[in-house]
């Protein structure tokens, strides 16, 4: 199940590493004596996601109403060295969904939301677009508010795809647009997000 579930991922992992030894190969003739220089760049920012997954509500035998855009944010650190193949870390917060709860009388709600934490790859398709890939964990918390309040905690394997555009503004900083699919795949939770980022060179060397 596990390379089932990622096989697409890995193989867009190696399409990148194959593309970026090419690449490189041709920046060693193409740009022989320039010394490009190596950064390290910050991703923050923030827009909303879709759930886009299966809720399920019967067991729990009362009225609903869910909904499935909730914000979302991401912050990622990426090592930028002198090829285009580039490795990173990247956390943030999603709401994956949540619904409302009524029994007579009574009301109450559920959320479920996650804290992603992931190995990221970027690299450049074209000037000023790139692709991301990461794989790591999302630790789930679903919070329950009714008739009291309970909160748990989970976790669970996963992965994201995503395509970016960045804006140069000045040479360190740009504004970044990114399209992102979110699969945490042992409890089959995903969903899609758009998202406006802030993007800083803060170190090179």
């Amino acid at each position: 199940m596990f390379i089932n579930n990622h096989k697409g991922v890995l193989l867009l992992l190696a399409a990148c590493m194959a593309v970026n030894t090419s690449l490189a190969q041709t920046d060693v003739k193409i740009d022989r004596g320039i010394n490009r220089k190596k950064s390290l760049v910050l991703y923050l920012g923030g827009g909303v996601s879709q759930y886009t997954a299966p809720i399920n509500t019967q067991p729990i035998g009362l009225q609903t109403s869910i909904s499935r855009v909730a914000p979302t944010g991401t912050i990622k650190i990426m090592w930028h060295p002198q090829y285009r193949l580039r490795l990173g870390v990247e956390s943030g917060y999603v709401d994956f969904y949540s619904y409302k709860l009524k029994n007579g009388n009574k009301n109450g709600n559920v959320r479920l939301s996650a804290v992603p934490v992931l190995v990221t790859w970027s690299m450049v398709i074209i000037r000023r677009l790139q692709v991301f890939a990461g794989f790591g964990s999302y630790f789930f918390t679903t919070r329950l508010n009714y008739e009291g309040s309970v909160k748990s905690s989970s976790h669970s394997l996963g992965s994201n795809i995503a395509l970016s555009y960045v804006q140069p503004i000045s040479k360190n900083l740009g504004i970044s647009a990114e399209a992102k699919w979110m699969d945490a795949f042992q409890t089959k939770d995903h969903a899609l997000s758009l998202q406006l980022q802030m993007r800083w060179k803060f170190l090179e060397w």
